[in-house]
């Protein structure tokens, strides 16, 4: 008789110890999804900053860029209005000679669209002016944005803040 209760309390301590180490490999088995998913939800995080941000980042055109940082200026204001995108157009075709407008227009405007705000445009595109283009261009750049911000009345105190951060990154000190 002690024989079997010694064999029935073996297996019940095996039993005991199996449930238990399995209950522990469960638990670290949810630990490591966890990490996963927490993992993967950094990794698609970053691709979506990065996807979202290579819209801006693609550009290597300095009038594009220009383009987009005017079409920038004048939706700080709210909806892009008819007269600024008049005069927008206009600029294009005159200062800086693009012969394809429209597509031009319809490129930056799809660029300017996935920016915050203007600032976050002459900031990435300030390298790419100062490598580009010469100080009159510069100047030129600015002075579209002069013209377009006030196209609709009073620039707002956003568009005025924007405009000095463009001309401080354009490298103007004098305009």
């Amino acid at each position: 008789m002690p024989i079997l209760l010694a064999i029935i309390g073996a297996l019940g301590a095996a039993a005991f110890w199996y449930y238990r180490l399995r209950d522990v490999g469960h638990a670290a088995g949810e630990v490591v999804d966890a990490a996963q998913r927490a993992r993967g939800a950094y990794r698609r995080k970053a691709f979506r900053k990065k996807a979202e941000s290579s819209a801006i980042e693609a550009v290597d055109d300095p009038a594009a860029a220009a383009v987009a940082m005017l079409i920038g200026l004048a939706n700080e204001r709210g909806e892009l209005s008819v007269a600024a995108e008049e005069t927008i157009k206009a600029e294009m075709q005159h200062v800086m000679g693009l012969s394809d407008i429209t597509e031009n227009f319809t490129f930056a405007k799809w660029v300017a669209g996935h920016a915050t705000d203007p600032n976050t445009l002459s900031l990435k595109f300030a390298k790419l002016w100062i490598a580009k283009l010469d100080e009159t261009q510069r100047v030129d750049v600015y002075d579209m944005a002069k013209r377009v911000i006030e196209v609709d009345g009073e620039p707002t105190h956003g568009q005025i803040g924007a405009l000095k951060a463009l001309r401080d990154r354009l490298g103007l000190t004098r305009t």
